[in-house]
């Protein structure tokens, strides 16, 4: 059998659309947050021109040159909505000659007006029903919703994939992250991280010096299989680790990481 893509992702995203729904303009179906192992698999697509299903053959794989450059949360407390962005950026800019930031404070401040917690799914959520919109029309650090943005057209996903949890064992969790690297995704993943981990300068790789009791999400997009390690992505700036990625050893990884996820855009 033939296969084929449409532009942008459109395939996955049909099909996504005609089996998943929550209470939007899809069809009712599974509930959003694809957890089943066997879905997972068939919705973690090889991403056309970035991603492979030719794992033996790969020793490293690195999406850097695909994302946009590194922000800086400053001193809002909401890195998740900022590294959800950077995902979602990932896959809109993919295919287009114009590239575009999007807004993480759009999806902040609608999450606290509604009473919600900033956590991973109620944010894929909010970006599977609702979405986000360029950070050209609200800009890094807004503190308020202006009109502008209800006319505005949204950046949606389609659904998201559960790709671990904290119970999955260590070296689950890295098997799975490098498979969706592979294929072309990078992992929104939430770590345990000791105290010195936000204050990272010049450091290529972490190395725990601590008690790792802090939490905080970042992006995986690559891995190394020589050096048996993730690079991650922070919402720190340019500044921290180097140029704003840290490599983490798989076996920390496998250990400290607590939930990761995936975006089917």
């Amino acid at each position: 059998m033939k296969k084929f893509f449409l532009p942008a992702f459109g395939l996955i995203a049909l099909c996504g659309a005609q089996l998943y729904a929550q209470d939007d303009s899809r069809p009712k179906g599974v509930r959003l947050g694809i957890s089943e192992p066997e879905l997972i698999d068939q919705f973690l697509f090889a991403v056309p021109g970035v991603g492979s299903n030719v794992r033996d053959l790969l020793e490293q794989k690195s999406l850097k040159p695909y994302l946009m450059p590194v922000r800086d949360v400053g001193a809002h407390d909401n890195e998740l909505a900022y590294i959800s962005a950077s995902c979602l950026e990932y896959y809109i800019n993919l295919n287009s000659n114009y590239k575009d930031n999007l807004s993480p404070d759009y999806i902040s401040l609608n999450l606290n007006a509604s009473g919600k917690q900033d956590t991973p799914e109620e944010i894929l959520r909010f970006l599977a029903q609702t979405g986000t919109v360029s950070a050209a029309i609200m800009p890094y650090g807004a503190k308020t919703i202006t009109g502008a943005v209800f006319n505005t057209p949204k950046r949606k996903i389609s659904n998201y994939l559960y790709l671990f949890r904290e119970l999955t064992k260590d070296h689950q969790r890295t098997y799975e992250t490098k498979k969706a690297l592979m294929r072309g995704h990078p992992v929104l993943v939430t770590m345990q991280v000791d105290e010195g981990f936000r204050a990272q300068r010049n450091t290529k790789t972490w190395a725990p010096s601590g008690p790792v009791q802090r939490v905080f999400p970042f992006l995986v997009v690559g891995f190394d299989e020589n050096q048996e390690a993730f690079e991650l992505l922070s919402c720190w700036g340019p500044n921290w680790g180097l140029g704003g990625y840290l490599w983490v050893k798989y076996t920390d990884f496998g250990k400290f990481a607590s939930d990761g996820f995936v975006m089917v855009p």
